[in-house]
């Protein structure tokens, strides 16, 4: 009964996102700083009671934001496809090399938005970037990339399991803790999180729509 039903649910999510997405642009443009947002900053920074903690908590969230640099998520995009070429996985391959389209896109968002960066008389900035704001790319990628990444480990019963597992667990914390790392390193807000993990879930909805999609061989 439930999988009758599916398809339209899934429909009106993706609808709420593109609303959510468009709604909370509109007021980060014209709004760029939030209460809300500044004290979310202030109080992860504010994370680690010890010097020892304070330096294991950025050690951490900076190899989780290591993976959204441009070289890296090339060579892990590029790096996955030879995998999946390999074991004759080639549906696959095809699906993985399309997730960078999920970067121009976020970049065409930030471009209309033009939201500025958090300044470092607000709070501490860790790494520094200087394109927009809104949404994060990061946050926009990894959901992509990693989301994919589990719906193929989830389906594929081909791949050996210990593979699927590890996979899957380390998607799972590279989503969530990206954005835990973007607000920590002072490169992003709280609202630039939520707007990339809205406009990752709209890409990788329709990513997922067409590799479900039944096809003739």
């Amino acid at each position: 009964m439930l999988k009758k039903y599916l398809p339209k649910i899934a429909l009106g999510l993706l609808i709420i996102a593109i609303v959510a997405l468009i709604a909370l642009g509109i007021l980060v443009h014209y709004h760029s700083v939030f209460k809300l947002d500044l004290f979310l900053s202030r109080d992860l920074q504010g994370e680690g009671d010890t010097p020892e903690r304070k330096a294991l908590i950025l050690n951490f969230l900076l190899f989780v934001s290591f993976f959204g640099k441009a070289f890296v998520t090339a060579a892990m995009v590029f790096i996955t496809a030879a995998i999946f070429y390999l074991y004759k996985f080639y549906r696959e391959v095809i699906f993985i090399i399309i997730t960078p389209i999920a970067a121009g896109v976020n970049a065409l968002v930030k471009l209309i938005v033009d939201r500025p960066r958090p300044s470092d008389n607000l709070i501490s900035i860790i790494d520094r970037e200087l394109d927009p704001s809104f949404p994060s790319g990061h946050v926009n990628f990894y959901v992509v990339f990693f989301g994919l990444l589990i719906a193929i480990m989830l389906s594929q019963q081909k791949i050996p399991l210990i593979f699927r597992f590890l996979s899957i667990g380390f998607s799972l914390i590279m989503i969530v803790s990206v954005s835990f790392s973007r607000i920590y390193l002072g490169a992003h807000w709280a609202t630039d999180v939520l707007g990339g993990y809205l406009l990752g879930f709209i890409l990788l909805s329709i990513l997922l729509y067409f590799y479900f999609r039944p096809t003739s061989r």
